[in-house]
């Protein structure tokens, strides 16, 4: 059904759902805006943390700044003389170190590219006021007509009309189910394996790096990683055919045979570090193609993993996710100074934001070239050599560009030459252009 756009109002009722990362920086974006009257739902009963680790990038870090979270993080790092090693890149295969990186001591850049989600989660939440986020809403039906949205919940309540939903419930997403009914998830032949265990049951086993550390071999890799709160995350991929997995994205128990048996090609560190846990959970890794759009009917907005199901490729999702809120209230803002309607708003987030995700998925298409040249050499190369020249051109300089995207930039240069131009649709293609010749390889480096 195709809705006619309205004019806005003075005040735009705004709905989110989901608030995870994405989520929450939707909410803390929106909150800003004195126009905006806003609602946030989430199916959880309370909001805890699932998962161990997540990545904070260069980018992920100038978003936390503005979202006002990253004095939270930073207390939780001592930043040091730049002497601390960061992260690690080794065979998997020898233990043979492949390139290093330190801590930052610039204020500007990320202290640390790893931290644990409950700090990321508290920090952001220390954001939004207590009691706002209503929780034990599942989202069962929504229902579109000209007076707005309206959302039914697995309770029974409802809520709306609103103007504008904004989906932000993960790749599962059940607002992408109902504006794109024809996208279909599958799963990917890959699940990951997950657990965090106390630092003493590791003590004994001997040249385990003290950082966050890529174990690498040709197909898979294992992530370790000593946390500061005395605990150590395990990370890893691993393929798995379908009928041997019950099909499920959230965490199940697995026990300790069902992990280690993919990784008998790993050396003696590994093999006793993925021997420690008694239980794992396994997440089945589900991915979609590319959505054209991330908008629909000129009220709804994607965002985060609903708006690209990446299956957590290039170990962004939460930068990703903070640039979509970014955006997205930067284009309500512009609009509602041009009593604009909601739908133009809209149109310029999907006009500055899908084209980055076309890169993106774009990147993913040409990944495989990089494994084919080195398939192609002849003679073949050593298995070790292999996997160190690959990883050496997968975390290449020349591939950090994702990283180091300044939204801030580019929403400001979009919106001067709008302005100036007159033409979105001119400056759409222009952008487009510019962007497909940036784009080269990167690795998965989300385990």
């Amino acid at each position: 059904m195709t809705i006619k756009p309205q004019p806005q109002a003075d005040n735009l009722k705004v709905a989110v759902i989901g608030t995870g990362p994405g989520g929450l920086a939707a909410i803390i974006n929106l909150l800003r805006l004195p126009f905006v009257e806003l609602s946030a739902y989430d199916q959880a009963s309370e909001l805890r943390e699932v998962g161990a680790g997540i990545s904070i990038n260069e980018n992920t870090w100038r978003h936390l700044k503005l979202l006002g979270a990253a004095e939270a993080i930073e207390q939780y790092t001592v930043r040091g003389d730049g002497s601390k090693i960061d992260t690690e890149q080794r065979n998997g295969s020898t233990g043979e170190l492949i390139s290093r990186r330190y801590q930052k001591v610039d204020p500007e850049a990320a202290p640390r590219s790893r931290i644990e989600r409950y700090k990321l989660q508290k920090a952001l939440l220390g954001q939004v006021p207590t009691g706002f986020i209503q929780l034990s809403k599942k989202l069962a039906k929504i229902v579109e007509s000209p007076k707005g949205i309206e959302l039914n919940f697995q309770d029974g309540t409802a809520a709306g009309p609103f103007d504008l939903l904004v989906g932000a419930d993960g790749i599962r997403s059940v607002v992408r189910q109902h504006a794109f009914p024809e996208h279909k998830l599958s799963y990917t032949g890959k699940v990951a394996y997950r657990t965090l265990i106390p630092q003493s049951a590791v003590a004994h086993i001997s040249n385990i790096p003290q950082s966050a550390c890529f174990w690498h071999t040709r197909n898979t890799h294992v992530y370790t990683d000593p946390l500061d709160n005395g605990l150590f995350e395990i990370a890893t991929r691993a393929d798995e055919p379908e009928e041997d997995i019950k099909k499920v994205s959230w965490g199940q128990k697995v026990g300790r045979e069902q992990v280690i048996r993919h990784y008998d090609n790993y050396c003696e560190t590994i093999r006793q570090i993925l021997a420690a846990p008694d239980e794992w959970l396994e997440f089945a890794m589900f991915g979609g193609p590319r959505l054209e759009s991330v908008i629909s009917n000129g009220r709804i907005a994607l965002l985060g993993d609903a708006s690209h199901p990446l299956s957590g490729a290039f170990g962004s999702g939460a930068a990703f996710a903070f640039e979509d809120a970014y955006v997205l209230a930067q284009a309500l803002l512009y609009t509602h100074e041009r009593k604009k309607p909601v739908s133009g708003a809209l149109k310029l987030y999907d006009d500055v934001r899908s084209p980055h995700y076309k890169g993106l998925y774009k990147i993913l298409n040409d990944f495989g070239s990089n494994a084919k040249e080195l398939e192609a050499i002849s003679p073949p190369l050593e298995e070790n050599d292999y996997i160190n020249e690959r990883t050496r051109r997968n975390w290449s300089a020349e591939n950090q560009w994702i990283y180091k995207y300044d939204m801030t930039k580019v929403w400001k240069e979009y919106v001067h030459l709008a302005d100036a131009e007159g033409d979105l649709a001119a400056l759409t293609l222009q952008r487009n252009k510019e962007a497909d010749q940036k784009r080269v390889p990167v690795i998965e480096v989300e385990a």
